[in-house]
């Protein structure tokens, strides 16, 4: 017989999943913010939290845009140990469903107008979709489904007695975009820590596992993590009739891709386990307008998953590269010089280039060794300039980066070709259990615990990988060596403490293990994200129940409830 928290479970996820996907919550969007009156809503209509208003509320943004705000709620039982419950409410946009875009949000009438179309969909999607065990929709995948399990696990836990432990959740925004949401969670999680003397366990994500094997899912215990180099190449103009008089910054920036898009050395590798090879998303020359010069300049951004690298030596690794790169193009160009000289009987003279590689905070210290304060007046004006624009969608944050270059680059002297790096916003640290120091046992074997219990009770296999590579909030969790990061990034990162910030030291501070128990979901961000029916209402719930059992020592099939196990009801106002 299931325990008081599992027993017809269903229902509850039911009456909160559909009602939390309706809500059209589009990431970095003023739509975020409807997710909160929900939210809000669910607490107020539970017992335990009508009883103790205190233990749930919003926690603001720190300067957002939109006003978004991390919904919480704690259940407070005996003792300071804690498991933190974790997931988004923000979803992808929708233009990818084209006509069905006003169906999106209503998974149920989704799947009667996506049968209509059936024999037009992807194969796997269409046996999906005729088999009825998925469910289809922008959000039911990633994550509400994961979020309305949380939901209704934590109402039980309320209604639990002589709860050992205590039980927190985090729902947080804009993990889509530049994770604004969890870097504010990390301050309300100190805050809450030392208000109520918390003990923090391990934080519980349950964001969607896709899988290699359909019959084996995948439990992960930590997150991949993310950097941005950004490249900014200048050249030297001339007109295009006289090219070796010129330097095309096009030609060094398309090297520079070449040498790095899917690199595979660029790659992490821990065990069995690797980090996908990097991808440029960004690849420009800075010409704005028509003629017949050589581009001024060119820039480019490169995204780089990582399993165990930190900033500094991502960028050492990345500086080699360009200037490699840039010695051999100019090796290259003196050949094609020479060849094109004899053909028309010229004397020939190496071209004047040498390659020069340097940091945005080196080229903007030579600038200020120049002109100093006044340099730094104006650069100051253009950042703030810049921050207003891009937080009112003017500018991307990305182009931020390089029209800050830019401006250094007028108070540079030098005017020779040279590569700028540096890195663009977000940065996502690497994490997994193994690099978090003075693991306890329970957390250790946690994820065996929790395959061995699956086999057992759903004679469903799961696989353990120690990084979830979707890139996620849990990469927020712990850090080490904050103080170096913080430096790094403060002479890397051109917006870092002004546009951009991460709570580094905070995160040092309250460094948690971490897992991600998440329902079997496909194709998120596409018209046919869905999850699997039998995850999101049996298997994931009773597999998070275990995992919070066994981290806070609950005798397993003993949760009695209050009430004589009888079950509130409640109703969401949309």
């Amino acid at each position: 017989m299931k325990d008081f928290v599992l027993n017809d479970i269903q229902k509850d996820i039911e009456d909160i999943f559909y009602p939390y996907v309706k809500v059209k919550s589009d990431t970095y969007t003023e739509r975020e913010r409807d997710i909160e009156p929900f939210l809000m809503n669910f607490f107020k209509n539970i017992t335990y939290f009508k009883d103790n208003p205190e233990h749930f509320g919003t926690y603001k943004v720190e300067e957002d845009t939109f006003d978004r705000s991390v919904c919480w709620g704690l259940v407070k039982g005996k003792g300071d140990d804690t498991v933190v419950l974790l997931h988004h409410y923000d979803v992808v946009s929708v233009e990818d469903y084209k006509t069905l875009q006003q169906f999106a949000y209503s998974p149920k009438e989704l799947e009667a107008e996506l049968l209509k179309i059936k024999d037009d969909l992807p194969l796997d999607a269409k046996l999906d979709l005729e088999s009825g065990e998925f469910i289809f929709g922008r959000g039911t995948a990633d994550m509400k489904g994961g979020g309305a399990i949380q939901l209704a696990l934590l109402k039980r836990y309320s209604q639990m007695e002589n709860f050992q432990g205590n039980i927190l959740i985090l729902a947080v925004p804009d993990e889509e975009n530049l994770s604004a949401g969890m870097l504010s969670a990390v301050l309300l999680l100190k805050e809450l820590k030392e208000k109520y003397t918390l003990n923090y366990s391990m934080m519980i994500n349950s964001e969607p596992h896709q899988r290699v094997d359909k019959d084996v899912g995948v439990i992960s215990e930590g997150s991949v993590g993310k950097m941005m180099p950004f490249f900014y190449v200048r050249g030297y103009l001339s007109h295009a009739g006289k090219v070796f008089e010129g330097f095309n910054p096009v030609n060094l920036l398309a090297e520079i891709v070449r040498r790095t898009e899917l690199n595979v050395e660029l790659s992490d590798y821990v065990g069995d386990e690797a980090s996908p090879p990097p991808t440029w998303l960004y690849f420009k020359e800075r010409k704005n307008h028509y003629d017949v010069s050589l581009p001024p300049s060119a820039g480019g951004c490169l995204s780089i998953l990582t399993l165990n690298q930190e900033p500094a030596s991502l960028l050492d690794r990345i500086r080699g590269i360009c200037n490699d790169a840039f010695t051999d193009l100019i090796s290259e160009m003196n050949q094609k010089y020479k060849i094109f000289r004899e053909r028309i009987n010229k004397p020939i003279e190496p071209l004047p280039w040498k390659a020069k590689v340097v940091t945005f905070k080196e080229l903007y210290d030579e600038a200020y060794a120049d002109y100093g304060e006044s340099f730094k007046a104006k650069y100051d004006g253009v950042l703030q300039d810049i921050t207003e624009k891009v937080q009112a969608g003017e500018v991307s944050i990305i182009e931020g980066n390089f029209i800050l270059v830019e401006e250094i680059y007028n108070y540079i002297n030098d005017v020779s070709p040279r590569v700028v790096i540096g890195l663009a916003p977000p940065y996502y640290p690497n994490v997994a259990n193994m690099y978090v120091s003075d693991l306890s046992d329970k957390a250790r074997n946690l994820s065996q615990r929790i395959m061995d219990y699956s086999l057992k009770q759903f004679n469903q296999q799961y696989t353990r990988e120690y990084f979830f590579t979707g890139i996620s909030d849990l990469s927020y969790t712990s850090i080490a060596n904050s103080k170096i990061i913080a430096e790094t990034l403060l002479g890397s990162m051109p917006m870092f403490g002004n546009l951009y910030s991460i709570p580094l030291e905070e995160i040092e501070t309250l460094s948690m293990p971490c897992i991600n128990i998440g329902p079997w979901g496909k194709e998120y961000h596409k018209f046919t994200e869905r999850v699997l029916k039998e995850d999101l209402f049996h298997r994931s719930p009773e597999l998070i129940h275990y995992a919070i059992s066994t981290l806070l020592e609950w005798e397993q099939g003993n949760c009695s409830g209050s009430g004589a196990g009888k079950f509130e009801t409640f109703a969401i106002n949309l």
